[in-house]
């Protein structure tokens, strides 16, 4: 790599960081559709697993032009020894919200039909697994396992939450402005609903990922559950497809009603064990001599 490049990096991590997660992740999600790929395997690949693992490569790369241990890194953010409550939260909080939005939007008379609720325990289990590690989880190696610590050294836990929420936002906004794009058609309602809610839910991860002492693999969890989980709400087919097409419209009341109570969640959360998200740094050795301001 050219010196003044890495020199650049190691000067401007966090900055290096956004900036390559969103060349890595935006080329990927450019080309399938600039290709005119319809939805497939090889699509998927793309778009679900590869671009995700984007924040995490961007991350390794920082900190290994910085001269430090990619493995170790690793090690420290994948620990899974923490305090049980902490899987509970990261578990139970998704599964929470996104139902209770499922009730609220069925109230405001929302596509939801509870009649065809199923509960299988096991494929709840699978989905929350592959939504840990291939369905968007992994965008966490980056997202929290990095940017988190590298910000709130500096600016504190929730606003570095606030400010990594806006950059976890923009970073899909390919998905909204090309066409193809797979939320290309989406309404400005649920577009705005998205965007609010990802911010909430980013302050949400950071208490999870501050409160188990660093780990971005509750934070992945947190993630993948909430990902397989918004999955298994039972919307009204004839509803909600018209002639084979998605009716986006017909989802408004739903996303408006879980970024509102995300939002409410936040609140609480922060008003019960908000002081996890003061601390500058988290409780890990060779993390707290990444995150020193630069």
């Amino acid at each position: 790599m050219n010196a003044s490049i890495a020199e650049q990096i190691r000067n401007h991590r966090i900055a290096s960081f956004f900036v390559l997660t969103y060349a890595l992740s935006w080329t990927l999600e450019t080309i399938p559709i600039l290709l005119g790929m319809e939805p497939s395997w090889t699509r998927w690949i793309i778009d679900g697993f590869l671009s995700p693992l984007s924040p995490g490569v961007a991350a390794a790369i920082v900190l290994s032009v910085s001269g430090e241990s990619v493995r170790g890194w690793l090690r420290d953010i994948l620990r899974w020894r923490v305090h049980p409550m902490w899987y509970a939260f990261a578990i139970l909080v998704p599964f929470g919200i996104t139902y209770a939005a499922g009730v609220a939007a069925w109230l405001l008379g929302g596509p939801i039909d509870w009649a065809a609720f199923e509960v299988d325990p096991t494929s709840i289990v699978i989905g929350i697994v592959l939504g840990t590690f291939l369905g968007g989880g992994q965008e966490e190696l980056g997202w929290r396992g990095f940017a988190q610590p590298e910000l709130q050294a500096r600016y504190g836990g929730l606003t570095a939450a606030v400010i990594v929420g806006v950059f976890w936002g923009l970073w899909h906004l390919p998905q909204f402005v090309f066409p193809g794009g797979m939320r290309a058609d989406w309404p400005l309602a649920l577009t705005a609903s998205y965007f609010v809610g990802i911010i909430a839910f980013s302050i949400l991860l950071a208490v999870v990922f501050n409160g188990s002492r660093g780990s971005a693999l509750l934070a992945m969890i947190m993630h993948g559950t909430d990902n397989s989980t918004q999955g298994r709400i039972p919307l009204d087919v004839d509803t909600v497809l018209i002639d084979g097409a998605v009716n986006f419209e017909s989802l408004v009341s739903l996303y408006i009603s879980h970024a509102v109570l995300t939002w409410l969640v936040v609140l609480v959360v922060v008003a019960i064990v908000g002081t996890v998200l003061y601390q500058q740094r988290v409780d890990l050795g060779t993390l707290r001599s990444r995150t020193e301001v630069r």
